[in-house]
């Protein structure tokens, strides 16, 4: 999946990021356009002409693929889901949502509504470039062409069965709607995106060995959708198992916390060191939570040389970091800071103090002592022993 972008504009109060890797298709999808399409649709042209077509049939495509997921993220906030961001990455573009759907209704729609308006903008250029009277250049005719091409089997691509693309989500969707259960659906449609993984690497597999080098994209593609589904079955699978789960019941205690106004030096001296734990809560004059430091930030000073400034000043003060003790798990695993950070400083309410930490590392050992203790176990049934797992 793609890792950490550069945000470069907010679109409908959405912000859009772009990965690193984005930049390498651009200039692969330049260089291929203007090295062979373009000289071969344009006759004589000149190579900083076609590569200038070339630049601008990339973006242009990147520009669809972020309506595409406008479209996503668009009607999934309409439905109540909350969209974190949109990254441009090597493989196209993703929505960043925080939450799945609500009903399978919901999750058709929020599925359907990328690859519409990607049939909306291949109609268009198509059309665009069925009405172009005669005369027009051959370098607009081209650049036109290709997009209706390109966006034509971007919504063929997407339509896949193949889950996590649009299609395999529409297929979700479909099982979803017949059984009741998202757990399930999810699982399967994860089963049937894997085997059209696997065919992709096959098929790009034999035709490298047949000297086309496209078949590496292919494979690269097939390898992208089987991890991305077998994560999406592992994320589907820990949701069901911890659904009715609180964070007090998975947390870790006692709590140790460094006041706001201490020093990284004497942090280091004083938790750090002693403790040997990774990060603390920070508190402020009345005890209550207001962030975490971690030992890396620790390092970071220390490196800088700047080991007077104090743990208030640089703690993590993400509010998705502090979560009530009442916290469903399910949910709390959707925070975008928790994934980030992968831990959260668990307080009592109303007076925000802490009383636990819980990691990452708590959810999945308590998941695999649940799987231990009942390997077949899942769904709402499987919370039970969850629970039970943790207290013994």
């Amino acid at each position: 999946m793609p890792g950490r972008s550069i945000r470069i504009a907010r679109i409908a109060g959405i912000p859009v990021g772009v990965s690193p890797w984005w930049l390498v298709i651009v200039v692969l999808i330049t260089w291929s356009l203007g090295a062979s399409y373009f000289p071969e649709e344009i006759h004589g042209i000149a190579p900083g002409a076609s590569y200038a077509l070339g630049l601008a049939s990339a973006l242009l495509l990147f520009a669809s693929i972020l309506a595409h997921e406008l479209g996503h993220a668009i009607v999934a906030r309409r439905h109540g889901i909350e969209v974190e961001e949109i990254d441009l990455w090597l493989l196209g573009g993703v929505s960043r949502m925080r939450g799945e759907a609500h009903d399978p209704d919901d999750e058709l729609r929020y599925a359907l509504a990328g690859p519409a308006v990607t049939a909306v903008i291949a109609v268009c250029f198509g059309a665009l470039a069925l009405l172009l009277p005669s005369s027009t250049p051959a370098a607009v005719r081209a650049l036109v062409e290709y997009q209706a091409l390109v966006n034509g089997l971007i919504l063929v691509f997407n339509l896949l069965p193949a889950f996590p693309l649009d299609g395999g989500r529409v297929l979700r969707s479909l099982l979803w709607r017949r059984s009741g259960e998202i757990g399930r659906s999810t699982e399967t449609a994860a089963s049937v995106g894997r085997g059209f993984g696997y065919v992709m690497i096959a098929l790009g597999g034999l035709e490298l060995l047949s000297g086309a080098p496209e078949g590496l994209w292919l494979a690269l593609i097939g390898f992208f959708i089987v991890m991305a589904a077998g994560q999406q079955a592992m994320g589907a699978q820990a949701q069901a198992a911890l659904s009715g789960v609180h964070a007090s019941e998975l947390m870790s205690t006692p709590v140790v916390s460094i006041p706001e106004r201490t020093s990284a030096a004497q942090a280091s001296a004083d938790w750090f060191v002693p403790y040997r734990y990774t990060s603390f809560p920070v508190v402020d004059e009345q005890g209550r939570a207001i962030g975490l430091a971690s030992v890396t930030q620790m390092q970071a000073l220390a490196r800088h040389r700047r080991t007077e400034q104090l743990v208030g000043e640089i703690a993590d003060r993400d509010p998705g970091l502090l979560v009530a003790g009442d916290e469903d798990v399910s949910r709390l695993l959707e925070r975008p800071a928790f994934a980030r950070v992968g831990r959260a400083v668990v307080v009592d309410e109303p007076g925000g103090r802490p009383i636990g930490l819980i990691s990452i590392t708590d959810v999945q050992r308590t998941l695999r002592a649940a799987r231990l203790a009942d390997p077949a176990a899942n769904g709402s049934a499987h919370a039970a022993k969850v629970s039970a797992a943790r207290r013994q």
